[in-house]
């Protein structure tokens, strides 16, 4: 008995343990390749607390593979179109500079590796602790604005239902105890994420089927959203009710973490609702092999990962070696050049910044410029790093787009609200620049950059940034802007004005 024991254990190491050590060299391989995209990630993890567990998402993905039946290894040559997908995907980002992207196309490989080193039968039966994987990406951080926009607008609508009277400003909601403000800690994305990745882990080991489970999943994401709706409700409610005695200050952490567990309880309730009669986990029977493992489909997964990272280093991330060209600032016929707004400056992370203010009968407008030799990844012309509000002083509290005459064209430009000192209000257009182009929109910025970088080019950049100040109506402060901006001087002229004379 003892010997068939042994027989068995030294048989199932065999299956597996060249696999497995691929597998492990492919992962190396990977994190060497992107150390840069990796490394990113797990900064991203330990400093903020809203990606905290991105360091967990890797032991409890490999615990729910272990969880699985047992299935025989095999090659899955498919694999590799998934490989060279992530490969191309990561270029693109990485040409970009777009680290969502990168990040996103990393944890692809990972995957999509998996696949190529233990067959489709695997990755069918660990489709959903594989594609757990993808919480270790800091996604989330776009969606904040949009959520604090709806919780604003929720909560007053709610506010108004029960009869308390609400106005709206932005993010910021008044009532007759004072003035609340849905920041970016209360716009739910921690809760929304820690209720998805729970619903996951539950789904893929309680609940039966793809449909049952994918359905727990949703509903998890929509009672997640509604529950911080709810809960900024009744703490915006309990404040204005008690005159600002409860619901703030330590009542405001303690009330939200007894409403969370009262949430997760309720889903939990709905999980219980969904599982199948019999509690089944896991479905799938033990699979064998239908071919066998070829190392030469395992080690045709290194060969886009190896090529991607060289191209990066040899094409995408040669240096620019090109000066600052001369910055110049706008010359607007009729406006009175003045010193630099001393009371607004954004955050922008530059090689060189520019600023003035404009003056025309009394009437003003505040102008920052950023100058960038050429796009890195320590000086990105678009960036979360560069922003009309430094988050402190000056914060975004809605955003708009509307169209404004700048340099010649008339484009839809992003427009940023933001609320500064002593109530006060200022509207942001935001315009970028990459050699003889102006851009109104990131989006269109970024795809000229990646396409630029993938051929080898990498021109000077900057940004323009043009605000106004405003009492009541944001009209006011665009009417002056798209004043000053009709009469700047055309973009070609002030290009030729910043180019060096060799």
């Amino acid at each position: 008995m003892a010997m068939l024991a042994a027989d068995l254990s030294s048989e199932r190491r065999s299956d597996w343990s060249l696999p497995v050590a691929v597998y492990g060299v492919y992962l190396a391989v990977c994190v060497f390749a992107f150390h840069s995209t990796a490394l990113a990630m797990a900064q991203t993890w330990l400093s903020s607390s809203s990606y905290h567990h991105g360091v967990a998402v890797a032991p409890l993905a490999f615990i729910m593979i272990l969880s699985r039946p047992r299935i025989d290894p095999a090659t899955g040559p498919l694999g590799l179109v998934a490989v060279i997908a992530g490969a191309f995907l990561w270029l693109a980002g990485a040409a970009a500079g777009v680290a969502l992207v990168e990040q996103f196309a990393f944890v692809t490989l990972l995957i999509a590796g998996a696949w190529v080193m233990f067959g489709a039968s695997a990755a069918k039966l660990w489709a959903l602790p594989l594609l757990f994987l993808y919480f270790m990406v800091p996604f989330g951080e776009v969606l904040v604005p949009a959520l604090q926009t709806f919780t604003a607008k929720a909560v007053a609508a709610m506010l108004t239902l029960v009869g308390t009277n609400a106005a709206i400003d932005g993010t910021f909601i008044r009532t007759q105890a004072g003035l609340f403000e849905i920041a970016e800690a209360c716009a739910g994305l921690n809760f929304l994420l820690a209720a998805l990745m729970i619903a996951w882990v539950y789904a893929s080991q309680t609940l039966h089927g793809f449909k049952t489970r994918i359905s727990f999943i949703a509903i998890a994401a929509a009672v997640a959203l509604v529950a911080n709706f709810l809960r900024a409700f009744l703490l915006i409610l309990a404040a204005t009710l008690s005159d600002m005695r409860f619901a703030v200050g330590p009542d405001h952490l303690v009330l939200g973490f007894v409403f969370y567990a009262l949430v997760f309880l309720v889903l939990f309730w709905i999980g219980a609702k969904m599982k199948a009669p019999n509690g089944v986990g896991p479905e799938h029977a033990p699979v064998r092999a239908r071919r066998a493992w070829r190392f030469s489909v395992a080690a045709a997964a290194f060969l886009p990962v190896m090529a991607a990272s060289a191209y990066a280093t040899f094409v995408i991330d040669v240096a620019n070696t090109a000066s600052l060209e001369r910055p110049a600032l706008l010359n607007a016929p009729g406006w009175r050049l003045l010193e630099p707004p001393r009371n607004w400056a954004p955050s922008i992370n530059a090689d060189h910044v520019e600023a003035a203010t404009y003056d025309r009968a009394g009437e003003r407008v505040y102008l920052y410029l950023g100058f960038f030799s050429h796009d890195r990844p320590d000086k990105e012309i678009v960036n979360a790093l560069n922003a009309p509000a430094d988050g402190e002083t000056w914060r975004k509290i809605a955003g708009r787009k509307d169209v404004v005459y700048l340099f010649g064209e008339s484009n839809e430009i992003a427009l940023d609200i933001l609320a500064g000192p002593d109530r006060r209000r200022l509207l942001v257009a935001t315009a970028y620049w990459r050699g003889d182009d102006i851009y109104t929109n990131k989006t269109a910025f970024k795809w000229a950059q990646m396409k630029d970088k993938l051929n080898g080019s990498n021109p000077p950049g900057g940004i323009v940034m043009i605000a106004a100040d405003y009492a009541d109506d944001p009209a006011e402060a665009l009417a002056r802007i798209r004043a000053f901006t009709s009469d700047i001087e055309r973009f070609d002229m002030w290009r030729n004005r910043m180019r060096r004379v060799s």
